[in-house]
């Protein structure tokens, strides 16, 4: 059965029954498309006295959202149903959407948004994203570094000219651009799931290259950003990292691939600092 269509005059009511946190957590769905419960708590009440209180108060702004048809649940949690109630993840509904639209800058609204179901794989990509994205929140808050600038999807991809005159595409996950010390560094993110062979890795690295010789980026920049590689496991890591050093073709010192948790590090440490001591660690 077909829910009741929601009209200007309701909406305007609906967003006066609104506070301005619940204009961010909608405003972050747009930003990310889909967040956990967890993710949404860490983003918008992390300024509470325990993690407990928060999560209560994050489940309460929710369920207000879900009953005015703001947001929209997935049928499936990531982590299954033992995962608890921060499992869930929400997306944007298109009543949200609509009300969004009449509140803040709609530069970036879709005129009409449905919620749907992605697949698996590009959910828990998009959400893996989201994660990094919150990393670099929290540890800015820690004043590990300032995160000047943080281009996401599409804003972060790059077209150059390739060897033949075609138009080629570079996609990274983030363009991020930090401020640690006196010194200001140049990155793009990728968060590997480990759901392709590290020659798949190879294959984007070899675009990295081309553009890279491309310069355009450092016409525009004045330097080449470093590539993070993020992986899941110290499994992958060594493998990807054990395929990067045998092949020629890469550029010694322009990728970096990590775990989540050292993500924060190597930041701080910065791109030279953190080259110099792989120098002498060999």
């Amino acid at each position: 059965m077909s829910r009741q269509y929601i009209g200007c005059r309701q909406l305007e009511q609906i967003r006066d029954k609104l506070i301005d946190r619940d204009i961010e957590i909608l405003t972050s769905l747009v930003r990310y498309r889909f967040l956990t419960t967890r993710q949404i708590c860490r983003l918008h009440f992390y300024n509470k006295r325990t993690q407990n209180v928060a999560m209560r108060s994050c489940n309460r702004a929710l369920a207000k959202l879900n009953n005015l048809r703001l947001i929209d649940p997935f049928e499936r949690r990531i982590g299954g149903v033992r995962a608890g109630s921060g499992s869930y993840v929400w997306q944007l509904s298109s009543v949200g959407n609509r009300l969004l639209r009449i509140t803040v800058n709609t530069d970036c609204l879709p005129k009409r948004r449905r919620a749907y179901e992605p697949s698996r794989t590009f959910l828990k990509h998009t959400l893996a994203v989201a994660e990094i994205c919150l990393c670099l929140s929290e540890a800015e808050r820690h004043g590990s570094f300032i995160v000047s600038d943080l281009q996401r999807e599409p804003d972060c991809w790059r077209v150059y000219n390739g060897t033949s005159g075609s138009v080629m595409r570079l996609k990274p996950d983030l363009g991020l651009v930090t401020i640690s010390g006196e010194f200001e560094d140049y990155w793009f993110l990728e968060i590997d799931l480990a759901t392709e062979p590290p020659s798949r890795v190879i294959r984007t690295c070899l675009n990295y290259e081309a553009y890279r010789r491309s310069g355009i980026e450092q016409k525009k920049f004045g330097v080449f950003p470093a590539v993070i590689w993020i992986v899941p496991t110290e499994g992958r890591k060594s493998a990807v990292q054990a395929r990067l050093d045998e092949d020629s073709r890469i550029s010694p010192g322009l990728f970096f691939v990590i775990l989540p948790n050292e993500l924060e590090q190597l930041i701080h440490a910065g791109v030279e600092n953190t080259q110099q001591e792989a120098e002498y660690a060999k």
